[in-house]
């Protein structure tokens, strides 16, 4: 049967309450204003000659760039570490790993170079003024290269007030740590971004795809809420449904950040439709709890049903196997992960399987297997392929 803890109204994920909403809509309608009139002045600069977009545009990702190469630069100092990198942007086209982290390997070069960075020391003075210098030298760049070439140094500046705009309200942005971190009690929010070393390896090892390491590495429960993120993710990983549901509960209970909110409610909601796929539980038990978790997660954060492979297991459960094919093919696409990748690919086999592609949804099923060896969605969609091979083909 489905654990307790599933089964009551006061054990389910609560909608965010309606001010919160409103203050998030407000918060987005402030930044659209300022945005506006930056790309409306952009746009006038821009006309000035036949190159001036090109340039525009050149200068907003040469300062985004230098951001991340900045940031990188100081990250040790300001008690920050990487996780993954990228080059390149869209589709995921390979990946590998250098130094125990996941490098992937992306087709458009608007950021040639990006990071994932952690906090792995909460020190507020330096994770201020690390951030407050490199957005200054960024700044002060983009003042020197306008005085020459005006154009490309406007783009350069608009990328540092892009930064700026950028979830202003949220802990970790630029803006958040810039304005924000130095006054009042913020600096306690500081405590559920922070990583324990044994945290740090398992979850590089776990975004790398290598989940039995990732299992030796985590450890015994230290207390945070960076090490139930992690656990909740493993015990999915290893089909320990139950287990990922009610560390996702408590983890999605003690956070207040939008994101560990966010990562909390789409473990939980993986493993109710994961659970009843590997006969863990029945539909009746768990598709309820799955159902309430997505209109949680549209409410709250709709870009998560596009980013994961949740929305085409919601098609799947509405027997359009088509649409979630392609959904879940744009969800292993935009996978920035190794493990997500995989439960993408294992998803797009099932939707494949039930519209007849058998050979190639098995093709597909491999790919996952390899990206994610021990991923337990593998083994379960394995067994469904063969099931829906039988009635197909009888």
């Amino acid at each position: 049967m489905i654990p307790a803890m599933s089964s009551s109204a006061s054990n389910t994920f609560p909608p965010a309450p309606a001010k919160k909403r409103r203050r998030r809509s407000a918060q987005r309608f402030l930044v659209v204003i300022p945005a506006g009139v930056l790309g409306f002045m952009g746009a006038r600069l821009a006309g000035d000659s036949p190159a001036g977009p090109f340039t525009l545009l050149l200068g907003m990702v040469l300062g985004l760039e230098l951001h991340v190469l900045l940031s990188l630069l100081v990250s040790r100092w300001a008690g920050m570490t990487v996780v993954t990198m990228s080059v390149g942007a869209g589709k995921w086209l390979g990946s590998t790993t250098v130094a125990g982290r996941l490098l992937v390997f992306r087709p458009v070069p608007i950021v040639p170079f990006n990071t994932c960075s952690v906090l792995v020391r909460a020190r507020k003075w330096r994770l201020w003024s690390a951030m407050a210098g490199v957005l200054a030298v960024e700044a002060a760049l983009a003042v020197a290269v306008a005085s020459v070439w005006r154009v490309l140094g406007v783009g350069l500046g608009f990328a540092v007030l892009a930064l700026l705009l950028t979830k202003p309200g949220t802990p970790m942005s630029a803006s958040w740590t810039v304005f924000r971190l130095p006054f009042g009690g913020q600096v306690r929010r500081l405590e559920e971004w922070t990583y324990a070393p044994a945290v740090l390896e398992a979850t590089r090892k776990l975004l790398t795809g290598r989940i039995g390491e990732a299992r030796a590495a985590l450890g015994e429960n230290d207390g945070s809420q960076r090490w139930l993120g992690a656990a909740c993710m493993l015990a999915l990983a290893e089909g320990r449904f139950a287990e990922a549901a009610e560390q996702a509960n408590a983890l999605y209970e003690r956070s207040e950040a939008a994101q560990p909110k966010a990562a909390a409610l789409a473990v939980y909601a993986a493993a109710m439709a994961d659970g009843v796929a590997a006969g863990h539980w029945q539909p009746h038990e768990a598709l309820p709890q799955f159902a309430r978790t997505m209109q949680e997660i549209r409410d709250t954060q709709p870009l998560l049903v596009r980013a994961t492979d949740l929305g085409a297991v919601e098609s799947l459960l509405k027997q359009s196997p088509a649409q979630a094919a392609k959904q879940a093919a744009r969800a292993a696409g935009m996978a920035p992960d190794a493990v997500s990748r995989a439960r993408a690919l294992c998803t797009r086999a099932v939707a494949l399987a039930y519209l007849g592609e058998t050979a190639k949804a098995r093709e597909v099923l491999a790919k996952a297997d390899t990206t994610a060896p021990g991923l337990d969605r593998v083994a379960v969609v394995g067994r469904l392929l063969d099931r829906t091979t039988v009635v197909t083909s009888s």
